[in-house]
């Protein structure tokens, strides 16, 4: 008896996640080449336990200013009831861990989608998924208007076309929000699998939350520029703060690209090149690199020691929105 093959997205699937463990082991086998691993392990030995502990805290106090900014657009997308801010924070850490610690990059944000889905009612899973869809997109959006401003206020010599590039991802962004805003309208023109998911999009009823939403990405992305900082400040004490700014955010976009797990290894090559236009040796950059990416790793783990709460644990204590 023949065994039934398996079906073609599942092998494409397989495929893909091959072709991006490749890449990614490649993209570091070039970063290393690139390095004495000597002169990397002394950049690593300078670098105090104080300084992780330091960056820890920033990335902490960070991910609450995520939540908040998912809750604001909760809020902005007309959920009925909001879940309390307590159980987003534990939400948004067990979908850090997904994100990081499991290929894709985007598990973590279908968990927190799915998990919240009672803020908009028994069917509100699509919402859900949409609303932390939109989270992400404003955080590329907000890391590409400070790497647009930072290119202007302090631009890195040879490094060029970067406000070109964020204009054009900014309007990707936008794009997006605007085609999730207008889904429903499209719903009863689409085949039946599609539509019922055009018809779950939710739609902005209150925009005060949403602008106030993309303000907080701003700010997110600022600090995830000052822990980035905090390593190569630790080896590089003369750069200032707002060289950071203008070279972390845009090595972090990498994260973004579907071609390697998490922008490892491409992330190490953009520090390297990126930070070799003011002084810092491959070593250094290498080495904040990866202990940025360890951090990542470490607060990954313990999001996955938490609980998953149950579908309908967001209720107690849920707040309504006030209208507008």
């Amino acid at each position: 008896m023949s065994e039934t093959p398996p079906p073609k997205s599942t092998v494409r699937q397989w495929t893909w996640r091959i072709v991006r463990v490749v890449v990614t082991v490649l993209a570091f086998a070039w970063v290393l080449s690139r390095v004495s691993l000597d002169a990397l392990g002394a950049a690593f030995l300078r670098v105090s336990w104080l300084t992780f502990v330091l960056a820890i805290a920033v990335t902490m106090i960070n991910m609450g200013v995520g939540t908040l900014r998912w809750r604001a657009l909760l809020s902005a997308y007309g959920a009925p009831k909001l879940p309390p801010f307590k159980l987003l924070y534990r939400l948004y850490l067990i979908g850090f861990f997904y994100n990081v610690w499991l290929p894709g990059g985007v598990g973590g944000d279908v968990v927190r989608g799915i998990a919240s889905r009672a803020a908009f009612g028994p069917a509100g899973a699509t919402s859900g998924v949409a609303v932390v869809f939109v989270e992400r997109v404003l955080g590329l959006v907000g890391l590409l208007l400070i790497v647009g401003t930072s290119s202007i206020l302090h631009p890195i010599q040879g490094v060029d076309g970067v406000l070109m590039w964020s204009a054009i991802g900014i309007a990707a962004g936008a794009g997006a929000v605007i085609a999730i805003a207008l889904g429903r309208q499209f719903a009863g023109r689409a085949p039946g699998p599609i539509a019922r998911i055009l018809a779950g999009l939710p739609e902005i009823s209150r925009p005060a939350p949403f602008v106030f939403a993309l303000g907080l990405s701003l700010i997110t992305q600022s600090l995830v520029a000052l822990t980035g900082h905090v390593f190569v400040a630790a080896l590089h004490p003369e750069l200032p703060l707002v060289t950071s700014f203008a070279i972390v955010p845009l090595a972090m976009s990498t994260s973004y690209l579907p071609i390697t797990a998490g922008g490892a290894g491409a992330r190490e090559a953009a520090f390297q090149e990126l930070y070799s236009h003011v002084g810092v040796s491959f070593e250094d950059a290498t080495a904040a690199s990866l202990m940025l990416a360890s951090l990542y790793y470490l607060i990954g783990a313990l999001g996955g020691l938490l609980r998953i709460p149950p579908s309908d644990e967001p209720a107690p204590g849920a707040t309504t929105p006030p209208s507008t």
